[in-house]
């Protein structure tokens, strides 16, 4: 099979900005990797959990050496049932990176192109998606509106004609879709002869040693999902338990549920070729355009490089966050099954425009033990970056 590679040269040209207060040439804390910096850090998301009730897990690892290893809240309040460093999460949207190392594995074995329409997989798809590539399916550039697809489940979805016409002609501009991943769901059980499952758990858990990562519902009683409200009408907190997650459904694009020691081993694994050649990691980490890769977007922070993705599940009470800066070789990353919402305001710039929101108590204790590492002390908390 013609195995087109379809590399711009692009790698790592970030146009998008994350607004901080840290001054672009910060150093490093000079407390990082002592014992000090876990005791602050340890300090921080102790303050996030009473004051906004944190419920999760937080990892901070630089290279194989971690840093932080933080558990907190209850996994499922009606048992009264802790979360601890093992329980394990819905990754969500951060799914899509596997997805996207499966897409690449294929393409190393010769058996998908970069270069391959979706008619080719997918015979009976709408006229003006035949030659959508697999390369704009992997970079959101296939202009397939979420909101025009009626996707009941990565295997059994229907299109309805009447709105299936792309947002825009492929490849020419960014539409953030998780029909796309879904759609590349099939095309790795096709070009494999295997179910997405038995191809990420045999190609990639296995072989890197995560054991405690996998496919559609988690084992044994599971994390239940939750959505905080801080003084309701009772005037005390408040807690609404989510939907079911049913990651069965979701396919590649948030189907996969993990811990945080083996979000730390896939993190270490994409810094070597121990799974994915060197080739094949340049392509999944190059910028094509809107500051998205293959499953990563691009970003700068404290000014550093930030490689980064997030989940969420809005209904079913999970999101997830990974933040990794190659230049110091940092692993941030935090599951959480509270989303509800703090009075802590995130601000992210996008093209030379702020944006600032209500940020989750997880996002607000990624940010003050990121703040802690890079700099020399923490900022207010008014004011931070996504």
């Amino acid at each position: 099979m013609n195995n087109h590679r379809l590399i711009t040269p692009k790698c790592f040209a970030l146009g998008i900005a994350l607004a901080t207060l840290a001054p672009t040439n910060v150093l490093a804390n000079p407390i990082y990797g002592s014992s000090a910096f876990e005791k602050a850090a340890s300090e921080a998301v102790e303050h996030v959990t009473r004051e906004d009730s944190f419920s999760g897990v937080i990892l901070v690892a630089r290279d194989n050496h971690v840093l932080l290893r933080s558990a907190s809240g209850l996994a499922d309040r009606s048992r009264n049932i802790p979360n601890t460093i093992e329980t394990k999460f819905p990754l969500e949207s951060i799914t899509k990176q596997f997805t996207a190392a499966a897409i690449l594995l294929l393409i190393e074995d010769g058996k998908v192109s970069l270069a391959d329409p979706i008619a080719k997989y997918y015979p009976t798809c709408p006229s003006a998606w035949r030659e959508i590539t697999i390369k704009q399916l992997l970079t959101h550039s296939s202009g397939i509106n979420d909101n025009a697809v009626d996707f009941r489940s990565y295997r059994d979805f229907k299109i309805a004609v009447g709105k299936a016409p792309l947002a825009f002609p492929a490849g020419s501009d960014f539409l953030y879709s998780n029909v796309g991943y879904g759609l590349l769901t099939g095309v790795i059980e096709d070009a494999s002869d295997q179910s997405y499952a038995d191809f990420v758990r045999g190609r990639i858990f296995v072989p890197l040693g995560m054991r405690n990562t996998g496919y559609g519902e988690i084992p044994g009683h599971g994390v239940k999902g939750y959505i905080h409200a801080a003084s309701g009408a009772s005037g005390q907190d408040e807690w609404q338990g989510g939907t079911a997650a049913r990651l069965e459904e979701h396919g590649g694009f948030g189907g996969l549920y993990s811990t945080i020691d083996d979000m730390l081993i896939w993190s270490r694994a994409l810094a070597s070729d121990k799974l994915l050649s060197s080739m094949s990691r340049q392509e999944m980490l190059t910028d094509y355009g809107h500051n998205y890769g293959f499953g990563w977007r691009f970003a700068t922070k404290f000014g550093r490089k930030l490689v980064w993705h997030t989940g969420n599940d809005n209904r079913a009470g999970f999101a997830s966050i990974f933040d990794y800066f190659p230049e110091e070789g940092l692993t941030v990353v935090a599951l959480t099954n509270n989303v509800g919402l703090t009075n802590f305001m995130a601000t992210l710039t996008v093209e030379g425009k702020p944006m600032t929101f209500p940020a989750t108590a997880a996002r607000k204790a990624v940010e003050q033990v990121e703040r802690l590492y890079f700099m020399d002390k923490p900022e207010p908390t008014s004011k931070t970056s996504n």
